[in-house]
């Protein structure tokens, strides 16, 4: 049985794909228009932005995934020399 992948391998390949959107108001916009599929966040999200987004993609039946580091990590495994909040996986 395959091994599942972790949050970090999701986000390269999705990278490699050209399906990452990056930052905050491009994400909550995918999920308005249903072209996401997948959301991982840093652990230092800031609340009042993480209930709108628990908003819109409870609507868009999208799960919310804890990424398991802050926003400097998250950009590291993304590819880019700076801090990233939210990214999500286009369908």
């Amino acid at each position: 049985m395959a091994k599942p992948k972790t949050p970090v391998q999701v986000i390269k390949e999705a990278s490699k794909n050209k399906k990452l959107v990056l930052g905050t108001k491009t994400v909550l916009k995918g999920l308005k228009n249903t072209t996401i599929n997948q959301v991982f966040c840093a652990s230092n999200f800031p609340e009042q932005t993480r209930k709108d987004l628990n908003h819109y993609a409870g609507l868009s039946n999208v799960k919310i995934e804890e990424f398991g580091g802050n926003s400097s990590k998250l950009g590291e495994a993304c590819g880019k020399p700076f801090k990233i909040l939210i990214v999500g996986i286009q369908k």
